[in-house]
C-alpha cells in the first residue's frame, strides 16, 4: 500500500504516533509511505523524504493521502488542495486547547457546535472536504474519530522482559502548571512514600532515556493529562510495562471499552488518587510479587502500538 503523508517538520506527538507506526509497517514490508517536508524526529526517514514535485507525483497515484496538523503548526492544505485527491484524504488532528482550557465547558460546547474558533478548534473544512477525520481530543463532533496517541517505539527502548522493577513509583511531568492536580499528585506521593518507605522518582530527567530508563524499572507510574485528556506519559507507562495510576481517563468516547485493563486504576481529583494511593502500596508489599503482567501487557503494545494507529486509519478509511 503507498501512503503519502503531508506533514510539518516540527517534531509534533500526534504526527511522531503516525511516522513511527508506518516505519513500522514498511520495517514489515505492508506499506511504502513518502513525507512532503522534513520531520524532526529521530527516526530513518531521509529516503523518505521527496521533493515537492515527486510528492505530488507520489501522492497523486497513492491509496492513501495523510494530512496531519493541528492547530498550533496547521495543515499544508496548499500542498493537499494542489494534489486534489480529498476523496483519498484523512485528516489527522492533533490538537489540544491547553493550559485549563478543557475544563471550561464553554469551549466544549463551542467545539460541538461549531462556534469556537480558538486553539483546539475543529477544522471544519477539512472535516467536509476529507474522506475521514481523525482527532486526538475530544469532545467529537459528528463525523469525527477518536485517534489517540499510542506507544511509540521509543518508549520502550529501555525495557526488555525480565528487567529489575525496584523503584516503586515514578511520576514525573514535563510541566506541572496545567493542571496543578499534577503537582499536588506529585507531593502527595512524595509525603507518602517518605512516610511509608516507598521508593519514588519524582525529578525531572535531562534526557528522555533517562526517564524511558527509569520508567522500565518501575512498578507503578503516575499519569494526569495536560493542556489535553490524552498526554504522551499515559502511553509512555503502559508501554513500559507498569501498573498506572491515572487521572479519570477522558480519551475515547464514554463507552468504549479500549482501556479497560486490569492494571489502570483512576482518581477523580486529589482526594481518590490519596486513596488509591495507599491501596496500592498495600497491594505492592502483599501481592505485586505474585502477579504475572505479561499476558496483559503484549495485549496493550499489540492494541495501542503506534503501528495499530495507522491500522486503525486504514481501517476506517477502507
Amino acid at each position: 500500500m503507498k501512503i503519502a503523508v503531508i506533514n510539518f517538520e516540527k517534531p509534533d506527538g500526534m504526527a511522531r504516533t503516525i511516522i513511527d507506526g508506518l516505519c513500522a509497517m514498511a520495517k514489515e514490508g505492508s506499506v511504502d509511505f513518502r513525507l512532503s517536508s522534513k520531520f524532526l524526529y529521530d527516526l530513518p526517514l531521509e529516503d523518505a523524504v521527496l521533493s515537492r514535485g515527486d510528492f505530488i507525483a507520489f501522492a497523486r497515484s497513492a491509496d492513501r493521502i495523510f494530512l496531519i496538523g493541528n492547530d498550533k503548526y496547521g495543515y499544508d492544505t496548499t500542498l493537499a488542495e494542489e494534489i486534489d485527491r480529498f476523496g483519498k484524504t484523512v485528516c489527522v488532528d492533533g490538537s489540544e486547547v491547553g493550559k485549563n482550557r478543557r475544563y471550561d465547558f464553554t469551549i466544549q460546547k463551542g467545539i460541538i457546535d461549531g462556534t469556537y474558533d480558538g486553539q483546539g478548534t475543529v477544522d471544519r473544512e477539512l472535516l467536509s472536504k476529507c474522506h475521514r477525520y481523525f482527532r486526538r481530543e475530544k469532545p467529537y463532533s459528528d463525523g469525527i474519530i477518536a485517534l489517540p496517541f499510542g506507544i511509540e517505539s521509543r518508549y520502550m527502548q529501555s525495557y526488555k522482559e525480565g528487567t529489575p522493577k525496584d523503584i516503586d513509583f515514578v511520576c514525573i511531568f514535563g510541566q506541572d502548571e496545567y493542571p496543578l492536580l499534577r503537582r499536588f499528585v506529585r507531593e502527595a506521593l512524595e509525603t507518602y512514600c517518605k512516610d511509608n518507605g516507598f521508593t519514588c522518582a519524582t525529578e525531572r530527567t535531562k534526557t528522555p532515556e533517562e526517564f524511558y530508563k527509569l520508567l522500565a524499572r518501575a512498578k507503578v507510574g503516575v499519569s494526569v493529562g495536560g493542556g489535553g485528556f490524552d498526554t504522551m506519559r499515559f502511553w509512555e507507562i503502559l508501554g513500559n510495562n507498569c501498573l498506572m495510576l491515572t487521572e479519570t481517563i477522558d480519551i475515547y468516547p464514554r463507552d468504549s471499552k479500549r482501556l479497560k485493563y486490569e492494571r489502570i486504576i483512576e482518581f477523580q481529583n486529589l482526594f481518590d488518587f490519596d486513596a488509591e494511593l495507599k491501596k496500592m502500596g498495600a497491594f505492592l508489599r502483599s501481592g505485586y510479587a505474585d502477579l504475572d503482567l505479561k499476558p496483559e501487557y503484549e495485549r496493550i503494545v499489540g492494541d495501542h502500538s503506534t503501528k495499530a494507529r495507522v491500522e486503525e486509519i486504514l481501517r476506517a478509511s477502507a
